[in-house]
């Protein structure tokens, strides 16, 4: 939704335009420059908004990468497919981390990563970094598929979120370690979903 400049207190249309457009013009800017070569300047002059406004919004650089984040990671969010899952908790985990390995590997993803390494780089604001990307999200997903479905299999886990952060970390070991790539999206990122999620729930016995 484009907007106008126009005299006074904008409306909350005009409001919302704004912030669109200065959201859509942060993405391209920290895609294109990185997050330390991105400037809240740049982004102003894309925008075509005063500073001043810029800033009243996102007072900082980083604020405004989280909003560009938050709206990214929203869209990066499985369909509405729970009609399509079975009850059976080993095809719910295995469709949930076939997806995740999709996003995963994505050439966006793999470039939001980054952004988000380069804005949250302490050790001690790797909480931050999982939160902004998503990462916190998607494990309380997966610990909310144990909790409903596991009893159904009779599993009753003691720690969901435990598990499930085991589970992740098998995922975002993977991904980490394969680089960026349509192919990767296939049948190899399905492959290894499905075995991570065969060695949670069946142990040695998936060897």
């Amino acid at each position: 939704m484009a907007f106008t400049p126009k005299r006074g207190r904008p409306t909350a249309d005009q409001a919302a335009a704004i912030a669109n457009t200065i959201l859509t013009a942060a993405t391209d800017i920290f895609l294109s420059e990185d997050y330390e070569g991105a400037s809240m300047e740049a982004i102003a002059a894309r925008a075509g908004v005063p500073k001043s406004t810029l800033y009243k919004r996102f007072p900082d650089k980083r604020t405004l990468l989280r909003a560009v984040l938050k709206e990214r990671v929203a869209s990066w969010a499985p369909p509405e497919q729970d009609a399509l899952l079975s009850d059976d908790l080993e095809q719910r985990l295995r469709q949930h981390a076939a997806w995740m390995l999709a996003q995963a590997t994505s050439v966006e993803v793999r470039a939001f990563l980054g952004l988000v390494a380069s804005a949250w780089k302490d050790p001690e604001e790797a909480p931050s970094r999982q939160e902004v990307i998503g990462y916190t999200e998607m494990v309380e997903r997966l610990a909310n598929e144990i909790r409903e479905y596991g009893p159904k299999r009779g599993i009753h886990a003691k720690d969901p979120m435990r598990v499930a952060s085991a589970l992740m970390a098998m995922l975002a070991g993977w991904a980490g370690m394969s680089g960026p790539g349509p192919e990767l999206a296939g049948d190899e990122a399905v492959t290894f979903a499905h075995t991570a999620v065969d060695l949670l729930l069946n142990g040695s016995a998936a060897w």
